[in-house]
């Protein structure tokens, strides 16, 4: 049964994680606010008019377009005769329709009165197959799921952009806690608490209604709060320039590693020892006729005057420094690892 103090125990029970993740969005908000931000596409917009007009609908709903329910309108009892209802509805209205005259007939009985605020007024009139509480709710759970389908089609879409895609994981475990959580309610109804003393819980209208302020929170929550650490170019620039940068160091260790090694007479025959030992390997394993045919195989798939000419271009482009300058660190590194190679 969806009540305040289940709603309560379900914000005590997330509000540790709530609290450490936004904490964590701040630290981080902090640390990245002076990064340049990357400019929006078109899908980027996209995205953001989806989330918004989502997020407007589902509050539209909420607001302005709920479930009908004629007790929750007219301020009816549920346990008071169907004809002070039906003098009531007639104050406002001369004539009654069609649908409006079979509603009546059936809220005749009490029995379908609590099937009414329980699943609703569409599952009383038109299942014509429900005989028993398990039809009712086999009745509705279509119109459900397809409501959470949708939200899943908006979330898919929505994470589709890196920027946001740390949302598919909440948004999945969040639609899918929620649609557990209302298939248990609706599952467990007890029809003893519907009507006591007076305060009448329509539960069909309350699910929906905190079904749909969900989405709309969701919705909210994926437009504004994005993944702070996305990389823009600028970053991704900085990062190369950085690898790069460690790339020289070790390769200018390396040089001074062999350098001191073939200074040492016992270093140095230790050192010619292994590489003979790994030539005398490689000339093994290269007249392995297994070998010879894997190797062969995994030639012919790539198109190797290709990838040399790729080569060639990138240490051109690297050499010639002509971006860099040649005042910087990493131009200086790169201009004497190859000079001493």
């Amino acid at each position: 049964m969806v009540n305040s103090d289940l709603i309560s125990l379900l914000i005590f029970i997330s509000l540790p994680f709530l609290i450490d993740k936004g904490r964590e969005f701040m630290r981080r908000r902090e640390f990245n606010l002076q990064k340049p931000k990357r400019n929006k596409s078109k899908f980027d917009y996209f995205v953001i008019i989806l989330l918004l007009s989502n997020s407007l609908l589902q509050t539209y709903f909420v607001i302005f377009s709920k479930s009908p329910n004629i007790y929750r309108d007219t301020g009816v009892p549920l346990k008071m005769s169907t004809s002070i209802l039906r003098t009531i509805m007639e104050n406002n209205k001369t004539t009654f329709n069609d649908k409006e005259q079979t509603l009546l007939k059936k809220l005749e009985s009490y029995e379908n009165r609590l099937i009414y605020v329980t699943y609703g007024e569409e599952a009383l009139l038109e299942c014509s197959y429900c005989y028993s509480l398990t039809d009712y709710l086999m009745f509705i759970i279509p119109n459900i799921a397809w409501s959470y389908v949708i939200m899943a089609s908006i979330l898919g879409i929505s994470t589709m952009l890196k920027r946001k895609s740390h949302w598919r994981t909440y948004g999945v475990i969040w639609l899918i806690g929620s649609g557990f959580l209302e298939l248990y309610t609706f599952s467990t109804v007890d029809f003893s608490n519907l009507d006591s003393g007076g305060n009448i819980e329509f539960l069909y209208c309350t699910i929906e209604f905190y079904r749909r302020l969900s989405f709309s929170v969701l919705s909210l929550a994926i437009l504004f709060f994005d993944k702070i650490d996305e990389r823009n170019n600028f970053e991704i620039i900085t990062d190369m320039k950085r690898t790069l940068e460690t790339i020289i160091y070790r390769s200018k260790a390396l040089n001074l590693q062999r350098t001191s090694i073939l200074r040492d007479s016992n270093l140095r025959r230790l050192f010619v020892e292994y590489y003979k030992r790994v030539e005398m390997d490689d000339s093994t394993i290269s007249l392995d006729p297994e070998y010879k045919e894997a190797k062969d195989k995994a030639l012919s798939k790539l198109n190797i005057e290709n990838l040399l000419k790729e080569a060639e271009l990138y240490i051109d482009d690297i050499t010639k420094l002509k971006e860099l300058g040649s005042d910087t660190e990493l131009a200086v590194g790169i201009q004497s690892t190859s000079t001493s190679s």
